[in-house]
């Protein structure tokens, strides 16, 4: 008498795509000795501007002044300062669409 072995193959369950963290960021005056980077922070999302000398580039970590936390890593030489401003990409109690992408047409490189 001959025995079957029968094998069940269980199909994958399909994963929902889970959704990756991203980080807002947008350089200015990249050409120059001097740019600036208008960047949210990781942790807390405040809106950040920093200008960082450029010319000789290593590792940096930008600290945000609301959350103490590194809010970007980047290459540079020095920061030169960071200031704190209203982030552009998160939308103000009310507001109606995306402030991000008019706001930020209106950014001159000098």
């Amino acid at each position: 008498m001959e025995v079957q072995e029968t094998k069940n193959f269980l199909k994958p369950k399909k994963q929902e795509p889970q959704a990756t963290a991203a980080q807002h960021v947008k350089i200015l005056d990249c050409n120059q000795p001097i740019s600036r980077v208008i960047f949210e922070c990781w942790h807390c999302k405040q809106g950040l501007l920093s200008e960082v000398a450029v010319s000789l580039p290593q590792g940096l970590e930008l600290q945000c002044p609301t959350c103490g936390k590194t809010a970007l890593k980047l290459m540079g030489e020095k920061i030169l300062s960071t200031t704190v401003i209203p982030s552009p990409w998160q939308k103000e109690a009310g507001e109606q669409g995306s402030r991000g992408a008019g706001e930020m047409k209106n950014w001159k490189s000098t």
